[in-house]
């Protein structure tokens, strides 16, 4: 499979999110990685373009002859954007100092473990082009973007500057970032993001589960592989964070992956197996190798999450959400425990197969990102072409036709109610004496619904949410 045709698919569905016609753009699937001669010919310096009406050789010119015309007071934070800006091979490959002026219509949407998120319309709108006639940037007027602020960064630390690096590479492959603010009240900085209309993708799930189809549900599986692709093994990160918390959704369509904070390079060593170390997270989503002490966190940690988001996507209720998110979870995690599929839902089982290798307790177990795209890719394939001979259009047949069988809401939206103490935030941790991974049918000597932490004398020193 050509790295390029992961990256394409992701451009093109941020494409779609910014309004962009995308009909014109060359099918690269067998061509190389960067073929510049797919894009034309600069018409101002006669250069090969870098992608669709955009030069970098130009639009790097035009950037740095406007450098000295903004600060955004930060000596580190302008040294990342003019970076950006001088190495940009399209109009999502860098970012922009917007000044918190040219924002307006902001509200207030909701919190997270790293601050609040505002919606607001920024009335300039992200560059597109530059426009040779007039002298100036092509922009999207009047854009609706999401302000992410961050708690205490008036004082820039190494996790901001972390993130920012972190999401800059990965740009073009999830949340598009098109630039830094600052409150002038808080003087936090703020992210300024591509808004998503459908919010996170549980809160989307949960209204609209019932009128999504199988193509739709593995549409955002392939997507969200396609991301996962990108950070793995184009940029070379981890996420160590990945929930569905963390992934954002457009329409039934579009899901992206978002938040950044924890992520780091996949070479780096993990976290320590002192005792100390603390570990965090959603407790459903942290692969039992982390939560045992037993492993650091791995590009398999991510899939392990990515196993209970495919959960999600194709049984409409959240992991474990009946339970407390507490030790003896983690406890029952370490053992084999994980999420049952309602009796009342059918899945076709090629995809309960993929989601429980992603989920087996030995990582080594576990597809790679790029195993998942492949095989979502040519199930979507099978479908959009009605190859009914084929074994997923023929499992899919079967289950709609069982599912029939079942109730449905009448307005397409799941209902059940999260246990108060089931806490899908992101916490700290640091579990002692908790066992060694393994899968449910290694457990011969208790059944792993028994097992709670009197059993192992396990101790929590540490379990709190990110202030």
């Amino acid at each position: 499979m050509e790295k390029s045709t992961i990256t394409n698919n992701l451009n093109e569905v941020v494409n779609e999110i910014n309004e962009i016609s995308i009909s014109d753009k060359p099918d690269t699937e067998e061509t190389p990685k960067v073929n510049y001669k797919d894009y034309g010919i600069c018409e101002e310096c006669g250069n090969e373009n870098t992608d669709e009406e955009w030069c970098l050789q130009c639009n790097s010119q035009h950037f740095q002859q406007n450098f000295g015309n903004w600060t955004s007071g930060n000596k580190d934070i302008d040294e990342i954007i003019q970076e950006s800006q001088s190495n940009c091979i399209n109009y999502l490959s860098f970012i922009e100092w917007i000044p918190y002026s040219k924002f307006e219509n902001i509200k207030y949407i909701d919190k997270g473990g790293f601050g609040k998120i505002y919606s607001a319309t920024w009335k300039e709108g992200n560059i597109l082009k530059w426009n040779l006639q007039q002298k100036q940037w092509e922009r999207i007027y009047e854009k609706k973007v999401a302000l992410k602020s961050l708690n205490n960064s008036q004082n820039i630390t190494t996790g901001f500057l972390n993130e920012f690096k972190n999401h800059l590479k990965c740009n073009e492959a999830i949340v598009p970032c098109f630039g830094i603010t600052q409150d002038p009240e808080t003087k936090n900085y703020m992210f300024v993001m591509c808004f998503m209309e459908g919010g996170n993708l549980r809160n989307f799930l949960k209204s609209k589960f019932f009128t999504l189809s199988w193509l739709d549900k593995l549409n955002s599986l392939l997507i969200i592989s396609s991301g996962l692709c990108v950070i793995h093994d184009k940029v070379n990160l981890i996420h160590q964070d990945f929930h569905i918390g963390n992934i954002l959704s457009h329409n039934q369509e579009v899901c992206l992956i978002t938040d950044l904070g924890l992520s780091k390079p996949a070479d780096e060593t993990g976290i320590s197996k002192d005792s100390k170390q603390k570990v965090f997270g959603v407790i459903p989503y942290i692969t039992p190798e982390v939560l045992s002490g037993d492993d650091n966190y791995s590009k398999a940690s991510d899939i392990y999450g990515f196993a209970m988001i495919m959960f999600e996507i194709l049984t409409g209720i959240p992991p474990f959400y009946n339970i407390p998110h507490d030790k003896d979870l983690a406890l029952k995690i370490c053992n084999g425990y994980r999420p049952e599929i309602p009796s009342h839902i059918v899945i076709p089982q090629l995809l309960v197969d993929i989601m429980k290798r992603c989920w087996d307790a030995k990582s080594e177990q576990r597809p790679t990102a790029e195993e998942l795209w492949t095989n979502f890719n040519n199930y979507k394939i099978n479908i959009e072409g009605e190859v009914r001979e084929s074994e997923i259009c023929r499992q899919i047949e079967e289950c709609d036709r069982l599912n029939l069988t079942n109730p449905v809401n009448n307005n397409g939206s799941t209902s059940y109610e999260i246990h108060p103490s089931a806490i899908y935030t992101r916490r700290c941790f640091n579990f002692k004496n908790l066992p060694k991974p393994k899968n449910l049918n290694e457990n011969d000597d208790k059944n792993t619904h028994e097992l709670i932490t009197k059993d192992y004398l396990i101790s929590e020193e540490c379990s709190m949410e990110i202030p």
